[in-house]
C-alpha cells in the first residue's frame, strides 16, 4: 500500500517555493527599472496643478552644476533613401538663446506647425513654471524640485538643467484654443502609437537624450517640497519626431537641425530609457 501522508505538505511546499521565486524575480525587475529608468513618481501629481509658481533659492544656497559626460557621441546616421513619411515643420534651433530650454522649443515647434503664433520667448517667460537649479544649502544639503512640476534653472542659461512631459502639457494646455485642439498626454505610449501621429500629419514632442546617447544616473538631491530623493539621468533631450524610413526615424533636433535622422533601433532604447514621455497636439475637427 502507498504511503500518501506526505503529499499535501509536499505540494504545500511547492507552492511557497513558487511563491518565493516570483517575489524575487518581481524584486529583480523592480530594481532593474529604478536603475535604468528615470523617476517620474511626481508625473501624476503635476498633471492635475494649475497654479504657475516662481520658486526663489534662499540667500545661503550655492546652485550645483549638471555632470555632462565627456564621451558623447553623435548617433545621428543620414541615408541617401528618401523618408516613408516627413513633416514640413518649422524649425528652431535652441543654440545660444536657449541652450537648456529644448522642451520650450520643441513644444514651440509643434504649436507654430499647429498654427499657434508663439516664440520660445513668449512661451518661457509667459508659461513656462521655474524652480532654482539643485542646490546646496547653508548647512551642507543637496536640495532641488520635481522636474515634472517645473523646469529646474533658468532656459536661457547653460547651467539650466530641464523638465518633464508634464510641466510641458501644462503649458500647451494653457496656450492652446480647446475648440481648435486637443493636447493628447503619450506618457508610456509605444513608440508605434507615436508614428502614426506622424502618419496622421503630427509631429510628436519626445524626450530621449542628446544626441542618442546611453543615460546615466546623475546627481541626487531631497526634493524641497517632499523630502523624497529624486536622481537626475544624463543627457536629457527633448525633440520633435517629425517622420521616418524603413530603419529610422527625422526629427527636429534643437540642438542640431531640421529633419535630423537617427537609427529606430537606438531611438526606441533613449525612448524607453527616458521613461517613454512624449506629447502630441492634434486637431478635434
Amino acid at each position: 500500500m502507498k504511503n500518501t501522508e506526505n503529499k499535501p505538505s509536499n505540494a504545500v511546499f511547492t507552492v511557497l517555493i513558487i511563491t518565493a521565486i516570483l517575489f524575487f524575480a518581481l524584486g529583480i525587475g523592480a530594481i532593474v527599472f529604478a536603475l535604468n529608468y528615470p523617476d517620474l513618481r511626481g508625473a501624476r501629481e503635476a498633471e492635475t496643478q494649475t497654479e504657475i509658481t516662481y520658486e526663489t533659492i534662499p540667500a545661503d544656497a550655492t546652485p550645483i552644476k549638471k555632470e555632462i559626460p565627456e564621451d558623447e557621441i553623435n548617433y545621428e546616421t543620414p541615408v541617401n533613401t528618401p523618408p516613408l513619411k516627413l513633416l514640413d515643420v518649422p524649425y528652431i534651433n535652441q543654440g545660444a538663446k536657449y541652450p537648456t530650454g529644448c522642451e520650450s522649443v520643441s513644444a514651440v515647434m509643434a504649436l507654430n506647425f499647429a498654427g499657434y503664433e508663439i516664440t520660445p520667448e513668449d512661451f518661457i517667460d509667459n508659461f513656462l513654471p521655474k524652480s532654482p537649479a539643485p542646490y546646496i544649502d547653508g548647512s551642507g544639503r543637496l536640495l532641488g524640485y520635481h522636474p515634472s512640476h517645473y523646469f529646474l534653472g533658468n532656459p536661457y542659461s547653460k547651467d539650466g538643467w530641464g523638465c518633464y512631459y508634464p510641466v510641458i502639457a501644462r503649458c500647451l494646455n494653457r496656450i492652446i484654443d480647446s475648440d481648435r485642439h486637443e493636447v493628447v498626454n503619450l506618457h508610456n505610449a509605444p513608440l508605434e502609437e507615436l508614428v502614426s501621429y506622424v502618419d496622421g500629419g503630427t509631429p510628436v514632442i519626445m524626450w530621449v537624450t542628446q544626441g542618442m546617447n546611453k543615460p546615466r544616473k546623475s546627481q541626487t538631491w531631497t526634493l524641497v517640497d517632499s523630502g523624497a530623493s529624486f536622481t537626475w539621468v544624463s543627457p536629457n533631450h527633448c525633440l520633435l519626431l517629425v517622420g521616418y524610413d524603413e530603419t529610422g526615424y527625422y526629427f527636429n533636433d534643437p540642438l542640431t537641425h531640421k529633419n535630423c535622422r537617427y537609427p529606430a533601433d537606438i531611438v526606441a532604447k533613449r525612448y524607453k530609457s527616458m521613461g517613454r514621455q512624449a506629447l502630441t497636439i492634434v486637431s478635434i475637427d
